[in-house]
């Protein structure tokens, strides 16, 4: 049976791109799982937690999520913790690559390795969080399509380049090869291409070298509503059961 909590919220402040909420829970999701959060609507949500503690958890969302309309001391009936997390195996070296727009369910893994490599892209400078936000010790790499700062993305292109820019694909492909796990939070359909780019920087990744979390509508969160559903190598699976972490190496053509 499913788990049902009540959580408190406490506040809801921006750090942009995004806005951060905190929620009070008895039992919060571990990185990479979630709850469904109940907030009026017909459908309820899922909640990634980007910081994790005993008394509850943080989550990032853009703004003007209903979330971060609540009354502080609000009631917020959450179902969960649900799905399968992320697994590190006690990986010394630890790579994170993800969208901005994806990114805060890789943040409770900034300090999960004594070594972390982070690598976040997006359509513009604008667009990606502050490098003050990460930790000193945390290897950042900042991609933007647009070429407005780091390196050129997207992350999969092979095209080549302007002289005065570097494609962040070698660099890519270095970290991979560095890595002792990677972990990956982008938009679903990219996750073929980059499990193309770990195939051929590791040969025979080891099971659950690379994961791949999907963010998608998960409302029912036990498999029975069918939205969750994903096309895989292995035929098509449900998001909110049989992940949303998933071996990205072994799942996406």
């Amino acid at each position: 049976m499913v788990k049902q909590q009540d959580a408190v919220f406490r506040q809801a402040y921006p750090t942009p791109p995004y806005w951060a909420a905190r929620l009070d829970v008895a039992t919060p999701p571990a990185p990479g799982a979630f709850v469904l959060a109940d907030l009026g609507g017909p459908l309820r949500e899922a909640l990634f937690p980007a910081a994790i503690d005993a008394d509850g958890f943080t989550v990032m969302l853009p703004p003007r999520h209903p979330v971060t309309r609540l009354l502080p001391g609000a009631t917020v009936n959450l179902l969960g913790p649900l799905g399968q997390g992320f697994r590190l195996g006690g990986a010394t070296r630890l790579l994170l690559v993800a969208e901005a727009a994806c990114l805060p369910p890789l943040l409770p893994l900034l300090d999960a390795a004594p070594a972390v490599a982070l690598v976040v892209e997006a359509p513009t400078r604008a667009q990606l969080p502050s490098p003050d936000r990460f930790p000193p010790t945390v290897e950042l790499t900042l991609v933007t399509r647009d070429g407005s700062t780091g390196y050129l993305g997207p992350l999969e292109s092979q095209e080549p380049a302007p002289a005065n820019l570097q494609r962040v694909l070698p660099h890519l492909v270095e970290l991979i090869a560095w890595a002792e796990c990677a972990c990956f939070a982008c938009a679903p359909d990219r996750y073929a291409a980059l499990a193309g780019i770990v195939r051929a920087a590791r040969i025979q990744p080891a099971p659950d070298f690379a994961q791949a979390l999907v963010q998608t509508a998960m409302p029912c969160g036990v498999g029975a509503c069918e939205v969750c559903r994903i096309s895989t190598r292995a035929g098509e699976k449900h998001a909110c059961i049989e992940g949303p972490v998933f071996d990205m190496a072994r799942t996406f053509a």
